[in-house]
């Protein structure tokens, strides 16, 4: 029989197996669960108290003896409801400890903070970030890697933004004007082939992206205000300078 499941449900291996014999002997005295266990006594009523508090077992006295039963297993139901409950209380308890949390971070207007992103799950964490942060989003230095590296993400990611209602403002390099689609709720302009970036820059928010398109791609992402300020600003100096 797997029992993985009821691992699953938060017993142990040993609590299992006290569970499983218990449904096996019926009604029974400590004393011979411990002989077909074979484990330490002293291990077998430890198990049973923690199996009597999940409430998958009891006991009725009998001249003075215990005698331990397993409940029928659909009780286990009952089991995954209570744990489904304590994990609802716990989530909501979280959810209100977050703002305060986050409040401890500090961060200013000028504070910052960086991380590197490695292959194609860690690009996919910016682009969710930029869905979830729905505001306007700016790209320079586009070469087209994204749609090669996440054929099937590409239109995903950018349906998507169009439904959020993202706009978005991309600069390509002009190589790519005879291959470019139009992108759902966007602009699009152009740089002189010779401008060729080694990088895609993203902006949103208060996020800048600088990723590098290789086999495995990596980014640096930056999280500060003030450094996203410049970049919306370069990019306008940019922008004026492209052509539709």
């Amino acid at each position: 029989m797997n029992t993985k499941i009821l691992e699953d449900l938060g017993l142990t291996k040993k609590e299992v197996q006290v569970y499983l014999k218990l449904l096996e002997l019926g009604s029974t005295p400590a004393g011979p669960l411990v002989k077909k266990l074979a484990m330490h006594r002293a291990q077998v009523y430890n198990l049973l108290d923690l199996l009597l508090d999940k409430g998958i077992i009891s006991y009725v006295s009998k001249a003075n003896i215990k005698h331990f039963e397993a409940h029928e297993p659909k009780r286990l139901l009952e089991f995954l409801e209570t744990k489904k409950k304590q994990l609802t209380e716990k989530e909501t308890k979280l959810k209100k400890l977050i703002p305060k949390l986050e409040s401890k971070r500090n961060l200013t207007e000028y504070s910052q903070e960086g991380t590197i992103f490695q292959g194609k799950r860690g690009i996919k964490s910016i682009l969710e970030d930029v869905l979830n942060q729905k505001t306007d989003f700016f790209v320079f230095g586009a070469e087209g890697k994204f749609k090669e590296l996440f054929p099937w993400y590409f239109k995903h990611f950018h349906d998507k933004r169009a439904k959020l209602k993202i706009p978005l403002k991309i600069i390509f390099n002009e190589k790519l004007r005879e291959k470019r689609r139009s992108l759902p709720l966007s602009q699009i302009r152009f740089l002189p082939k010779d401008q060729i970036n080694p990088a895609t820059t993203l902006i949103y928010n208060n996020t800048v992206s600088i990723i590098i398109w290789e086999n495995s791609p990596q980014a640096f992402v930056i999280k500060s205000k003030k450094v996203a300020d410049s970049y919306k600003n370069f990019f306008k100096i940019l922008w004026n300078q492209a052509k539709k």
